[in-house]
Parts: C-alpha cells; structure tokens; sequence
C-alpha cells in the first residue's frame, strides 16, 4: 500500500477538539468531563482510520490519463532517503514552466494529495509543473502507515521531523535545485502550497526561505513559528467554519497525533502576515456573492494577504476527492491566485 491515511478528512464534523485534558473550563467556558473528551479524540481517531481504508484501497496511478510526464525524485539528506513525485505537462516545451509545490497533511503523503487535489490536471490545463514532496514519519526506521504517520516538521516538535527540523528545509531546497538544473523552470515563478500539516509547514518554508517562492497559498494551516520579520510574499488563506481541528475562532493545541504545549490560531497567523499592511479589507469579485462576505484582502507595502473562510467546510481540501460538492474549487482558486498574479 503506497497510499496512507488522510490528516481527518471530515467535513461539518460537530465534534470539536477540545483544549482540556481534565474537568477543567474550556476557552467557552464549558466544563468537559474527561470521558467525554476522550470519547471525542476515540470518535475522531476511528473516523481517521476509516479514511485510512478507504485511501489504501484507492491507490491507483496518479491520473493516468494525462498526457505529460510522471516523474519520482529521490535524494538522501543526512542518511534519511527523502522522495517526491513530479507531474510535467505536455505541450509547453517551447516555455520555460512556473511550478506549484503542494505538501500533504499529517498522515497522508505526496500520492494521496495529487489525487485528492486534481492538481496534476491543473498543471496540464494551465501549464505548470506540479511537485509532491513526502513527509518523513514520525519514526523514520519504520515504513510509515497508519501507526507510523508522515508529519512535516511545522514547529510543533512531533516526531523525526520535530527533532530535525532542519532536515525537511534541506530536502525542499534540495529539491528546487534539482527541479532548476534538470527542467525548462521559470525561477521567479516559483510557488509553494499545502494543507493543514502541510499548510503549517508551508507557512514555515515562507519565512525560513523567502528567496525560493514568490506566492503562498494554505488550507486549512496555521503557523506555529515564532513572530520574526522576514521578506513576506503574497499569500492566500483559506479556511473553513466547519473545521473541527483547524477552527477559524478558537485557540489550537490538540493536534492529530500529539497535543503540544504551543499555541496558536487563525487570527495570530494572519496578524504575522499583516506588517505594513495599511489598507482595509476588501471584497474580491471574482467570488460567488455568498463567498465574497466571507473573504478579506488586504494590501501591503510589499505584498497582499487575502483571507477567505468558507462558512459550510470542514478539514478538507474545498472541491477535492473529499469535498467534491463544495463552495469553492481551491485547486482552481489557488492556481489562479498563484499565477495571474492577481493581489
């Protein structure tokens, strides 16, 4: 099986991660009981391993249909084998190619988000190359899966990756490099996007390498790191009401596999973006009407943040596999923000 479990792929989920760990008060004030919180975390982790089922059943070949090119890149970064999967599409040989770097959820890895983002398809319709780097797991001596789950080092600390933090920033520049020297890339179109885990750790790869990518785009992510200045880039922000591990209006710190002694949230995320942000929110046209309410673009001395929350979406990528009837395309949404260099 080459496919594993998705980071809680459950849209509208009532169930709320709850902060307390005792019959302590929560951020609302309620009192949980403390069978009541794990009965919580059993629900979500019997949900998660369903998932995990469904996506090792669901393994075949990332869209073969395709006309371009698949292609796996494979480098050893302090002893530890790192692997990713590329998708390059036909018909543009005669250009040099912007490229999107996607970066999975916690417990999933490159395969499973190509399909359950369609973002090989966008690459052949738009023309770009799509890249799908693989998490390390949280035990890298063992062959992940379910137990043994790929974690991108976001700041958090879980896992191989927590502890070597450095080793995911190698792999990632590592493979730039490769992708620079070996295809028609256009350096300044350069761009990376990810969710939840991934998301998290595509805000950290912005900071810690502003030089490698000229926009951002997260779902369903929020960054654990420190505030520092750094040369920010543009950035687009997707969220969703529903989201029961990413909640748009509540502090973070249950995570799926561990609960870390940081903090942070949606709000704190957007505030690190916001420097020399000095114009007001506005609405963005070319949302549907309903959409539109619930999206925020701002503009920066150097760079624009929109921020869109999705009032009906859980933990899922909006208009993939998981969501297919959604509010929104984000692959689509994403690829336009990306590229048409539309603040």
């Amino acid at each position: 099986m080459n496919t594993y479990r998705k980071e809680f792929i459950v849209k509208g989920l009532s169930v709320k991660p709850d902060p307390t760990v005792s019959g302590k008060k929560s951020e609302s004030g309620m009192i949980r009981a403390p069978g009541v919180v794990r009965l919580q975390r059993l629900f979500l982790a019997m949900v998660a391993f369903s998932l995990f089922l469904s996506a090792c059943r669901a393994a075949p070949s990332v869209h073969p249909e395709l006309p371009g090119e698949a292609q796996e890149f494979s480098i050893k970064i302090d002893d530890m084998r790192r692997t990713a999967r590329l998708y390059i599409p036909s018909g543009f040989q005669s250009r040099k190619l912007p490229v999107i770097i996607v970066l999975h959820g916690s417990g999933s890895d490159g395969h499973s988000v190509a399909i359950q983002s369609g973002m090989s398809k966008a690459a052949q319709q738009r023309g770009f190359i799509a890249v799908y780097p693989d998490a390390m797991p949280l035990n890298p001596t063992q062959k992940a899966g379910p137990e043994n789950p790929r974690v991108w080092s976001d700041g958090t600390g879980r896992g191989y990756a927590g502890e070597h933090p450095e080793n995911d920033t190698q792999f990632i520049r590592a493979l730039v490099d490769h992708l620079k020297r070996k295809l028609p890339v256009d350096e300044t179109e350069i761009h990376i996007t990810g969710f939840s885990n991934g998301g998290s750790m595509t805000f950290r790869l912005a900071r810690e390498m502003p030089d490698l990518f000229s926009r951002v785009a997260v779902v369903a992510g929020v960054s654990w790191m420190q505030p520092m200045e750094w040369k920010r880039q543009d950035l687009l922000y997707i969220t969703g009401r529903q989201d029961p591990v990413i909640p748009p209006n509540r502090t973070i710190r249950d995570l799926p596999y561990s609960t870390t002694e940081r903090s942070t949230s949606v709000s704190q995320t957007l505030l690190q973006w916001m420097s020399q942000c000095h114009s007001g929110p506005s609405r963005r046209p070319d949302l549907p009407p309903e959409l539109q309410r619930k999206s925020q673009n701002f503009r920066c001395e150097t760079h624009s943040v929109q921020y869109l929350e999705l009032p009906r979406t859980g933990h899922v990528w909006p208009g993939g596999t998981d969501d297919p009837v959604s509010e929104l395309n984000a692959t689509t949404y994403i690829v336009r923000f990306l590229l048409d260099r539309r603040g």
